[in-house]
């Protein structure tokens, strides 16, 4: 049984002594030089805070108004910045059912987390902790959507408090596994924005870091039969996401031919590659096939094979090979093959190979090897 009077006093104790460190905060709310008449300091900012560090990782925690804390954070979206970011991207009705939320009465049940991104400027003394009035003092790990939404709510006339937990001395990879730990395993980070973010974790060599570079390029240049087909965020009709890219690509890249090519060399054949197999879609008006999930899928399980065939038949892994082969592709029945789950891509990869077998029946090995 909890004992009632012992949680009062806790609340009691706690209340005493953030109010002590209230008033010491208040008074040090902004703090200056004493040579500020030969070289203006910075003003500082202070709120009352509890020391959580652990070993070399600090975390302080604080309650603070929205519009305090706000003003001195920013968020590193994938979305807005492709080499850094890390966050999803705002959605407006998320913030605004936040913002309903607490005007309802509620409060916001957990922490905002964010990261001081010059850690040697903060510093905690006296039951506070003290930062320079900087914009951009701290990005945003965790609670973005909570922390817009109550921006908003306090905007709109409610009077709140947010509590806040401050990390400091991250560097960004820290900050990038904070995000996948707090949200990995939650329900709304999609699987191939978590693919995409172990960019910022994988070996510059693996085959991860390999196959998310393809990925990126593909998507941006302008040769690719997959530019601007990609999607690094979400999933959306008309382009292919992380997931079924990397179920596509994580199995050939670690085989012949791919595995002995340098970079250049894997990418160009790639295109080679999509670039047959898009001109005989064209041909029967469905290009949109490539950017489907399944067949997307489905057409890599007979890469290997296609390859061995471009150099047996034609001597090189040219776009124009690969076009002869795949000429089979003009008599697939689409309207027979639906679904994106396991089976329909493995259903749909047999007759894909099996047409493949067949139309070698009539195919012409080069003569340079008679």
């Amino acid at each position: 049984m909890i004992d009632s009077s012992n949680h009062k006093g806790a609340r009691m104790i706690v209340k005493k002594n953030m109010g002590k460190a209230t008033k010491k905060a208040k008074s040090q709310k902004t703090v200056k030089s004493a040579g500020e008449g030969r070289s203006r300091a910075p003003s500082y900012v202070s709120f009352p805070a509890f020391d959580l560090s652990r070993e070399n990782v600090g975390l302080y925690l604080t309650a603070v108004k929205p519009s305090e804390i706000f003003e001195f954070t920013r968020v590193s979206r994938v979305d807005e910045d492709a080499e850094h970011g890390f966050q999803r991207a705002l959605e407006s009705h998320r913030v605004k059912r936040i913002a309903e939320y607490i005007g309802d009465g509620n409060v916001v049940p957990g922490a905002i987390i964010i990261s001081a991104q010059d850690s040697g400027d903060i510093h905690f003394k006296d039951g506070a902790i003290h930062f320079p009035r900087q914009e951009g003092m701290f990005l945003v790990i965790d609670g973005q959507h909570r922390l817009y939404g109550s921006v908003r709510a306090e905007r709109d006339g409610m009077d709140i408090m947010i509590p806040v937990c401050i990390l400091t001395n991250l560097d960004h990879t820290e900050e990038v596994q904070y995000f996948i730990d707090i949200n990995g395993n939650q329900k709304g980070v999609s699987r191939t924005l978590r693919i995409e973010l172990t960019k910022f974790l994988v070996a510059s060599e693996s085959i991860d870091a390999i196959r998310l570079k393809l990925f990126e390029e593909l998507n941006s240049d302008d040769e690719s039969p997959l530019s601007g087909h990609l999607s690094a965020t979400k999933r959306s009709v008309g382009y292919i996401s992380h997931v079924p890219f990397k179920a596509a690509l994580d199995r050939i890249l670690d085989k012949d031919p791919l595995k002995k090519l340098p970079f250049d060399k894997k990418k160009k054949l790639l295109i080679n590659f999509l670039g047959g197999v898009q001109e005989n879609l064209i041909e029967v008006d469905q290009a949109k096939r490539l950017y489907q999930s399944a067949f997307f899928q489905a057409i890599f399980k007979v890469f290997e094979k296609s390859c061995e065939i471009a150099l047996m038949y034609h001597r090189n892994y040219s776009q124009e090979a690969f076009s002869s082969i795949f000429k089979f592709i003009q008599d697939l029945n689409f309207e027979s093959f639906s679904g994106s789950n396991d089976e329909a891509v493995n259903n749909l990869a047999k007759e894909i190979s099996l047409m493949l077998e067949v139309s070698l029946t009539t195919a012409n090995v080069a003569e340079e090897l008679i």
